[in-house]
């Protein structure tokens, strides 16, 4: 039996599964400008018939990548948080040891992320992939930041301003600690985001303020 012939056997979830990995190894290996359909293809061991029966085209599968890769990395957030202690400042650090966590550093993962990011801007499908996967993401440090200030006793504090702060602190970090590992270790990635949180305590909470009169 023909490779072909099995993939076409498989479950169609397990079938986009599979073509999604070929994906990944592709824009690992060629870059989104160089990942073509015929190169998944052959990644995939199929036929350009087959892939067009589940997507339009190439933006569609790099998109639909690109959610899967982002809906890994969520699970593996959201799991952190439901397991912390009750408390705000105890979810936060939950979440940022996972975001130092191997799995999150992997360096298979960041090839990923960087072929994803050169593509939003040339990629309607994958700019909205992009756009629900970072809204997703400020939505859950939002909700813990606005859990944190319900805790201090804050009022006025605009916790989605204070979670866009936070996710580009951690973008940079994740960032800087994919390209280079030995800037900086993970606990000390760690730490770095804890003393942005006690900045926060200790009076940086007024920078997030809302404007008077605002909702």
């Amino acid at each position: 039996m023909t490779q072909e012939a099995r993939f076409s056997r498989l479950e169609p979830e397990l079938r986009k599964a599979n073509l999604i990995e070929a994906t990944l190894v592709c824009l690992k290996l060629h870059g989104f400008q160089g990942a073509s359909i015929r190169k998944i293809c052959a990644q995939a061991g199929v036929s350009v018939g087959l892939i067009n029966h589940h997507y339009s085209g190439k933006d569609e599968l790099v998109a639909e990548a690109y959610l899967a890769v982002t809906g890994r990395v969520m699970s593996l957030l959201r799991e952190a948080i439901a397991q912390a202690a009750p408390s705000a400042r105890a979810r936060l650090s939950a979440f940022f040891r996972a975001s130092f966590s191997p799995e999150l550093l992997d360096p298979q993962l960041l090839d990923a992320w960087l072929a994803f990011w050169g593509a939003v801007k040339t990629a309607e499908a994958i700019n909205l992939a992009h756009e629900h996967s970072y809204g997703e993401y400020r939505t859950v440090l939002s909700k813990v930041l606005a859990e944190l200030a319900l805790e201090e006793g804050w009022s006025d504090f605009d916790a989605d301003l204070a979670a866009i702060s936070l996710s580009a602190l951690l973008d940079g970090l994740w960032l800087e600690s994919g390209l280079n590992p030995g800037t900086f270790t993970p606990e000390q990635g760690i730490q770095i985001c804890e003393a942005w949180v006690d900045g926060l305590q200790a009076g940086g909470r007024q920078r997030f303020q809302r404007p008077t009169g605002s909702c």
